[in-house]
C-alpha cells in the first residue's frame, strides 16, 4: 500500500493567525525526526558480531560421575534390593549405579 506523502497546510484558527501543520496537525517546534535503520545497516551489524559456536558443532560428552556419586547410588541400590529381596550382589549395584549416572548425564547433556 502506497504511503500518503506529508504535506504541509497553512490553517487559520478563528483568532485570525495563521500557523503551518502537517496532516491536519498544529506544531509549534517541530521534533526531531528519529533516524531510520536501513535493513543493509542491520545486515553490516549482524556480519560485525562474532558468531556464537553450534551446539550441533562440538557434541558435548557425557560427565563420567565419581566414585562418591557412584558410591551413593549403589548404596541406595542396594537397599532396595534387599527390601525387594532381590538376587545380586554389592558388584552388580556398583556397575548398576555408574551405569545410571552416565546414562542421566548424557540426557542432560542433550
Amino acid at each position: 500500500m502506497p504511503r500518503k506523502p506529508k504535506t504541509s497546510v497553512e490553517t487559520k484558527p478563528a483568532d485570525g493567525t495563521a500557523t503551518s501543520a502537517t496532516n491536519g496537525k498544529t506544531s509549534g517546534a517541530e521534533p526531531k525526526k528519529k533516524s531510520r535503520v536501513t535493513k543493509a545497516a542491520t545486515t553490516k551489524r549482524k556480519a560485525a558480531l562474532p558468531k556464537k559456536p553450534s551446539a550441533k558443532a562440538a557434541p558435548k560428552t557425557p560427565v563420567e560421575p565419581t566414585d562418591d556419586q557412584i558410591r551413593l547410588r549403589a548404596y541406595f541400590l542396594a537397599e532396595r534390593r534387599h527390601k525387594l529381596s532381590l538376587p545380586g550382589d554389592s558388584n552388580h549395584d556398583w556397575i548398576e549405579a555408574r551405569r545410571q549416572l552416565i546414562e542421566e548425564s548424557e540426557r542432560s547433556v542433550n
